[in-house]
């Protein structure tokens, strides 16, 4: 669907709207980065009661955020902006559409505020979008509304505050209860009521003891052989025991399936991350979520279903037995009961926000054992280890504060709550005493009270006991849903089903970058436009590397070379401009097929822990052997066959530990030649190669001439001097291109460079 903008100029606005403004501002942040479901699921729920605004109303909230704000015209500035204009519109108790979707001519992300399918106040230069994503509104008919809204005018900055405080609260804390961690197990609905019969069945049998027990006494005291009675109470036993075994065995089934689950969605999510999530994140902290987090919700699940199916039904008919036995005594039992009920829901929900640091704090200490482990040589090499050993202990001694913490409130819930239950025996033991000493309740009666009663302990014990586990459990799956909630790499992308217009310039191109500029700090939506520039690591930058032809990118370390390299993999979008790839804007692909077309040798050859065959058939498990051992040998690592028995199942360590920096470059080499893609990306290929290796590493990207689009990105001008062409980039901008000896005449940058490195020209 084809949505038209409507252009608007900018006015002044109140001190009431600014201000309103710079709180929407504020809170949008944490909403930002969320997913576009799980935006739509916080806007449903803070908008759902309230009536839909009018146009006037949305375009003056449109307005005074533009005012209060710079308008970036990123991705990240337009949903900043969006956000802040419905939350605006959510603080004066109004309600509107959120969107999201693309636009044409260029093509890019955005989102945007509607009310009834119109947009309103959108002073963009695109002029035509569609619509991928739209959140409804609650609309509703209020008589009155200018009454209303002239009452809206005198609300307290204390409502404004409440306000903030449930949307901060709705966006940082993932709101999770019992309902949604049952969720989890839809797919064992089935055996969830195999279960609850058994529960039934064993709670029966279970009620039915006491009351066997107390003809027993009766029988003894008559005379009658007790032989039958005995046999059937025997029975029950062995019966009740049996059920509760199967049902815990089946519990314990559902709950490692509901465990696989959470850890193959963790799983999904987690590799599908945008790139710039594991830049920020920590390793160790998201790796805990899929191990230890995803293994709490087990507990949960099972304590939960034993407390809601036998449990839950003893409590029940064990009252009713006891209130039918003796009311007075009843009532005095459970009112010590009832007080420890009341602590322990009190207490677990400290319990879970007590679990929840636990585990976070846990995820950060994984985090930085990890980091150590894996720069451990650098840590010995430069005397760290004490210092790197003082951190992690700290983090440690912070995670056991925390455990203290809720090991307090599990240490006083557990015996106060046996107290208070302890204390209804006593009451029964003694006021019953009396009332069969004064005839109004015979022994038997009151033996089987006493046993109704704890057999009614227990069951409440495991209630009192799922709802710290639940505590727990609950905190961990916030955790898990924390993650969850973070969008993924193509959530946003869209691809239109017809393709974009091709640029003229990109004809004949593998690759065409039309003014791109990125920068890996995203200018914040409400920051000053002069701070654009400082946040840019690429400024307008326009290149080609045409097909079949190699291209070389070079300058001084943080040019922006390697950046070039990452927009090319779409593993970050452009702030601004367009990329081409075969002749078309790169986001007519999805990434997996933009990927397809290319492979990518990074700069520090990352390789993956496995053998070499693993290694060589990443992403392309068609290549066989034959072909792997002749690509080891074009890039002169042959050697590596002969030295294990193995050959190409040789292990190559965490990491590819056991290999040099060189070997792991030549690896990551190889893997780029066995692929089928057209376009070969190589980041500093040759940064830990002998000057032998070296040259044998470029006879093998030569032969790719013709054949393959190859981008090279060097600081050693010798690796690139015969390159199609050299692209020099000093700052962010392209200073200058054309062949090696061109460069040494127009380009100062490159011939200070060239003589560093005693480069001559090229004959």
């Amino acid at each position: 669907m084809n949505i038209q903008l409507f252009p608007e100029e900018i006015e002044p606005a109140s001190f009431k709207e600014t201000f309103l403004a710079r709180l929407a501002l504020l809170l949008s942040a944490p909403l930002n980065w969320m997913s576009p479901s799980r935006i739509e699921n916080i806007l449903l729920r803070l908008m759902k009661t309230y009536p839909t605004a009018s146009e006037k109303e949305v375009k003056n909230a449109r307005n005074a955020v533009c005012l209060v704000s710079s308008r970036c015209r990123s991705q990240e500035g337009c949903l900043r902006r969006s956000l802040a204009v419905v939350l605006m519109i959510w603080l004066q108790r109004r309600s509107v559409s959120w969107c999201t979707g693309y636009a044409q001519e260029p093509f890019r992300a955005h989102a945007w505020v509607e009310i009834n399918e119109h947009p309103v106040g959108e002073p963009e230069e695109v002029q035509v979008y569609s619509k991928a994503i739209c959140v409804p509104h609650y609309s509703q008919n209020i008589i009155g509304e200018e009454s209303r809204l002239e009452k809206l005018n005198h609300e307290t900055s204390k409502n404004k505050q409440k306000d903030s405080e449930k949307i901060v609260q709705e966006a940082q804390a993932p709101s999770v209860n019992i309902r949604s961690l049952f969720a989890l197990a839809k797919g064992h609905n089935w055996e969830f009521i195999f279960v609850g019969i058994l529960g039934i069945i064993s709670a029966i049998l279970t009620l039915v003891q006491p009351n066997l027990v107390a003809d027993l006494i009766n029988q003894s005291d008559t005379g009658i052989k007790i032989t039958s009675s005995l046999g059937l109470l025997i029975i029950v036993l062995i019966l009740s025991t049996i059920l509760t075994a199967i049902q815990y065995y089946l519990l314990q089934i559902i709950g490692e399936g509901v465990v696989f689950e959470a850890r193959k969605s963790l799983i999904s999510h987690l590799l599908r991350l945008p790139i710039c999530e594991y830049d920020t994140k920590s390793i160790g902290d998201l790796l805990s979520r899929v191990s230890g987090d995803s293994s709490k919700l087990r507990m949960a699940l099972i304590q939960v279903t034993i407390a809601l199916s036998s449990g839950f039904l003893i409590v029940i008919g064990a009252a009713i037995g006891m209130f039918l036995k003796d009311s007075l005594l009843f009532i005095m039992a459970l009112s010590s009961v009832c007080l420890s009920f009341i602590g322990t829901i009190i207490m677990s929900k400290a319990i879970q926000k007590a679990s929840f640091s636990a585990q976070k704090e846990l995820g950060k200490l994984s985090g930085s054992i990890e980091r150590d482990l894996h720069a451990i040589r650098t840590i010995r090499a430069t005397n760290a280890t004490n210092e790197e050993e003082l951190k992690s202990k700290l983090q440690a001694e912070r995670l056991q504060n925390i455990g203290i913490r809720l090991a307090k409130i599990q240490a006083f819930m557990t015996p106060v709550s046996n107290m208070t239950l302890q204390l209804s025996g006593l009451i029964v033991l003694g006021v019953g005493g009396y009332r069969v000493s004064i005839g109004l309740m015979s022994i038997a009666d009151l033996i089987a009270f006493a046993l109704l009663l704890y057999t009614m302990i227990g069951p409440i014990g495991q209630i009192f006991n799922a709802f710290g586990g639940i505590g727990e459990s609950l905190g961990a799956f916030s955790r898990i849903r924390e993650l969850l909630d973070i969008a993924l790499e193509n959530d946003y992308d869209v691809v239109p089903a017809t393709p974009l217009t091709s640029n003229p310039m990109a004809q004949g191109t593998s690759v065409y970058f039309k003014k791109i500029s990125f920068g890996y700090n995203k200018l914040k939506f409400g920051s000053e436009l002069a701070e654009k520039e400082e946040n840019l690591i690429l400024k307008e930058i326009t290149l080609r590397a045409e097909k079949g032809k190699r291209t070389a990118i070079v300058g001084p370390s943080g040019a922006g070379k390697s950046t070039i390299l990452q927009l090319i993999e779409r593993f970050y979008d452009p702030d601004d401009g367009q990329i081409f790839v075969h002749e078309k804007d790169y986001r007519n692909y999805s990434r997996e097929e933009l990927r397809k077309l290319i492979t990518y040798v990074e700069q520090d050859s990352p390789v993956i822990s496995g053998t070499l065959r693993d290694n060589l058939q990443l992403g392309n498990r068609k290549v066989n052997d034959s072909d792997c051992i002749k690509v080891l040998e074009e890039v002169n690592l042959q050697h590596l066959l002969s030295r294990d028995s193995k050959g190409l199942d040789m292990q190559v360590g965490e990491s590819g530990a056991s290999l040099s920096g060189g070997e792991r470059q030549r690896l990551a080499m190889a893997r780029s030649l066995l692929s089928s893609a057209e376009i070969v990306l190589l980041d500093e290929l040759t940064s830990n190669l002998d000057s032998l290796n070296e040259m044998g590493m470029k006879k093998a990207v030569d032969k790719l001439k013709g054949k393959k689009t190859v981008i090279v990105v060097a600081h050693r001008l010798s690796t690139v001097i015969d390159s199609d062409i050299i692209y020099v980039l000093e700052h962010g901008r392209v200073v200058g291109s054309g062949s090696h000896n061109e460069l040494i005449d127009t380009v100062p940058l490159y011939r200070e460079l060239a003589k560093e490195q005693f480069v001559d020209r090229e004959m």
